[in-house]
């Protein structure tokens, strides 16, 4: 292969590997859209259950049956969403990539190309704007799958007060205790499982371009 078509072959690659990135982002938005529109018509129908009837077994049943639903919604959209979050890094690593040869031939104009063409998780993220040091290996904590977590976790756990004072018939305090505790431990479950995940497919890949120390460590 000559050089002119490996710079075509890489063009190509560089336009199919952007669409893709945008067709993970259009699906994580979707996605979470989806969730979010659960999410309000669940508790507006609980509202309206409030309304016509006393919290009572009507409420109950209603609210036990909807919220373990809600939760495995809920809990299918951040896998995905992690997903698609691992998917986008990986094609961020081979977009860096094709940069690099970018670079390679632009020679002493390497210089005009702003973004990093390092193909290591701190390389990607740093092409991201996002800190190499502090996100390294891990889903930021302000990324929309973060949020499904802790709010499918206080549902989560918003279900589990209810079953308590409804089967177990325990006090006000007891159940909401208990429904907090599920849902802190269900929120770092799944954060714990969302870096494992990022991890490992940032893993996958063996770096031909890594990062200097210096970018390591910028913060």
């Amino acid at each position: 292969m000559t050089d002119s078509q490996l710079l075509t072959a890489l063009t190509t690659e560089h336009f199919t590997l952007q669409g893709a990135r945008a067709q993970t982002m259009s699906e994580s938005s979707a996605r979470a859209s989806l969730y979010i529109v659960a999410v309000s018509s669940t508790l507006v129908a609980l509202g309206f259950v409030t309304q016509l009837s006393d919290i009572g077994d009507v409420f109950n049943v209603f609210a036990l049956t909807v919220l373990p639903t809600l939760y495995v919604l809920g809990a299918v959209t951040f896998v995905r969403l992690v997903e698609c979050s691992a998917e986008d890094f990986r094609y961020g690593q081979a977009i860096n990539r094709i940069r690099a040869y970018y670079k390679e031939i632009a020679g002493d104009r390497a210089d005009l190309f702003l973004l990093p063409a390092h193909d290591d998780p701190p390389g990607v993220l740093a092409s991201t704007a996002l800190s190499p040091r502090r996100f390294e290996g891990r889903v930021p904590f302000y990324a929309f799958s973060s949020a499904v977590a802790v709010i499918n976790s206080v549902i989560g756990g918003a279900a589990v007060a209810v079953a308590l004072g409804a089967v177990f018939d325990a006090s006000l305090g007891v159940a909401t205790a208990g429904g907090g505790v599920v849902a802190i431990l269900s929120v770092v479950g799944w954060i714990e499982y969302s870096d494992r995940l990022f991890t490992a497919r940032a893993d996958e890949v063996e770096p031909l371009f890594p990062s200097s120390r210096e970018l390591r460590d910028k913060d």
